[in-house]
């Protein structure tokens, strides 16, 4: 039966949901750390550590798209939950081995350059985070097999348990003052993705004893060694675009204005993943679907949802509600108020991309393409540090709005790489 607008729409939400519970954090975490001391010092530390932690996270994310593609039955969850296992405690390690050692002064003093008054609320802050990494694997093994047999509504329901003990702990700090913003974010975080873990395990338990208690058909059972096939492109895809973040620090710090360029992009970042982050959702729902005949609907939903994100986001770079969001609702001084309009334009394309660079990577997926993924992030990363080591040269602005410039466009070139793939596929 062809998919109805109608269909996608109803299975996405709950998706969506999820990510604009976590889309909505980073925005009210950026607003309690800016209403508590040195704001602008306690946003770039926490900007800097967010940073690093997804770097080191990158491995574990693509979980949720492999959950959902390959749990059929016992076996191949078994095998999954064993991988995640193993993974969880390997980031786990190097997360503490990074902030524990002197790795963490070359990333953030040598490699990024950051100022130096920084280093110490950010790496007390990245020693807070250390168990997210672990908990965000199993969260996301959960709930791709919640999305793998059509609950996604039970994943919307657990973010937002997540978003409230989320937000519910930085208020808390915030009227206690029992830490400073930065290290309160990180804790923030920590708590709420441990709430979300324990829900999605409650959630998926029923699925677990039924479902995939039983034997799969034998050419769905997985190996270590598919396993490992399928995956690495995956996790490479998301590790390499992470890279891109100590890139964009490095652009920030070494531009005109570094502080307030710094102290802005977080709250601009978490702007702009709330608009992208309803397209993030669309990648599992093309996983799920693709094998429907009408593949049509699916990419007539990524360019219509796309381009209503895309120009929600420009109108709120155009008009006052710049001032509303950046200075009433996140507490940024004038001076950071009066920067955003221009790089919120330049960010608002990515709202767009993100549907359908989703689209494209979903499809991959399903056709078992999954090094094409790794190879457009790589184009990605290279685009994004050439434009930005060429606006640094030859533009005097603000590092923000190079870095804003130079991140859309860089997507932009990996969205054209995987629509090429894709074409590839279906000529074939």
């Amino acid at each position: 039966m062809p998919l109805t607008q109608r269909y996608i729409f109803r299975f996405w939400l709950p998706l969506a949901l999820m990510w604009v519970m976590m889309a909505l954090e980073q925005p009210v975490l950026a607003a309690v750390i800016a209403r508590l001391p040195q704001p602008k010092e306690q946003l770039a530390a926490f900007g800097i550590t967010f940073s690093l932690a997804l770097l080191i996270e990158g491995p574990i994310i693509m979980l949720l798209t492999a959950s959902t593609a390959l749990a059929r039955g016992r076996q191949s969850y078994r095998q999954l939950l064993r991988f995640t296992t193993f993974l969880a405690a390997g980031i786990t390690l190097l997360h503490l081995t990074v902030g524990l050692t002197p790795a963490y002064l070359f990333l953030v003093d040598k490699l990024i350059g950051a100022p130096r008054q920084l280093l110490e609320p950010s790496r007390q802050t990245f020693l807070i985070m250390f168990p997210w990494s672990a908990v965000v694997a199993y969260r996301r093994l959960w709930q791709g097999v919640m999305i793998r047999y059509g609950r996604t509504d039970q994943v919307g329901l657990t973010m937002i348990l997540r978003f409230v003990a989320t937000a519910g702990t930085a208020l808390a700090g915030a009227h206690f003052r029992f830490l400073a913003g930065a290290p309160l974010a990180g804790l923030s975080l920590t708590v709420g993705v441990t709430v979300g873990a324990l829900v999605s395990y409650s959630y998926t338990r029923p699925i677990i004893k039924k479902e995939l208690n039983q034997p799969e058909a034998p050419e769905e059972r997985i190996s270590l060694r598919y396993l490992l096939h399928f995956y690495w492109p995956l996790a490479l895809t998301n590790v390499i675009n992470f890279i891109g973040r100590p890139i964009l620090a490095f652009g920030l710090s070494r531009g005109q204005l570094p502080l307030e360029s710094l102290a802005l992009w977080p709250v601009l970042g978490s702007l702009a993943f709330l608009f992208r982050s309803i397209g993030f959702a669309f990648q599992e729902v093309v996983v799920a679907l693709a094998h429907r005949p009408n593949v049509r609907a699916l990419r007539k939903f990524a360019w219509t949802g796309g381009s209503l994100a895309a120009l929600s986001l420009g109108i709120m770079a155009l008009t006052p509600l710049n001032a509303l969001w950046y200075g009433r609702i996140s507490g940024l001084p004038a001076d950071l108020v009066a920067m955003a309009p221009l790089p919120t334009l330049f960010i608002a394309l990515t709202a767009l991309l993100a549907f359908t660079v989703a689209l494209n990577r979903g499809l991959l997926v399903d056709a078992r393409q999954t090094s094409a993924l790794s190879t457009a992030v790589i184009l990605n990363v290279v685009t994004l540090t050439l434009l930005m080591l060429l606006g640094l040269k030859s533009l005097s602005v603000a590092g923000v709005i190079i870095a804003a410039a130079a991140y859309s466009l860089a997507i932009v070139a990996e969205n054209l790489y995987l629509g090429f793939r894709v074409r590839n596929l279906h000529s074939h």
